[in-house]
């Protein structure tokens, strides 16, 4: 299912979820209507799960994020889950490999209340915690990917 055009339809949404069909098949070289017909294949098969938009925290008033790594230990693993679910201020998170179970991505408004959530969060599990200075590379695809 993935030739080369899937890989490049995908690759330009990534660039852009919004751009046209029209212009989507300008740079695949296909049709409006094959390029729709590709893409509605690729979301009938699970590869296109869904579309985003992406955020300046900043400028909506969250100008500071911070990375926590998690050691939870067994019995309290339930309730880290469930204190992350209930905290507005966690907008990521990934159970992983290694010592740390979890890696949770936070983003709040002030440093007291990366300090009210960190409080909480220690209460059920150790932690790490590093603040983000920059965001250099972001993307949803590798990219050597196509």
């Amino acid at each position: 299912m993935l030739d080369s055009i899937n890989s490049k339809i995908l690759i330009a949404l990534q660039e852009n979820a919004r751009i046209s069909f029209a212009k989507l098949g300008e740079r695949v070289h296909l049709s409006a209507p094959a390029v729709a017909e590709r893409v509605r294949k690729m979301e009938a098969a699970g590869i296109i799960t869904g579309y985003g938009v992406r955020v300046d925290l900043d400028k909506l008033g969250y100008p500071i994020v911070a990375l926590v790594q998690c050691k939870v230990f067994g019995a309290k693993e339930k309730a880290l889950k469930q204190l992350l679910l209930e905290r507005d201020e966690v907008v990521e998170c990934y159970n992983v490999t290694g010592e740390q179970a979890f890696i949770v991505k936070l983003a709040v408004k002030s440093l007291a209340l990366l300090d009210e959530v960190l409080e909480e969060i220690c209460a059920v599990s150790d932690t790490n915690t590093m603040v983000v200075l920059k965001e250099p590379v972001h993307r949803v695809l590798p990219g050597d990917f196509g």
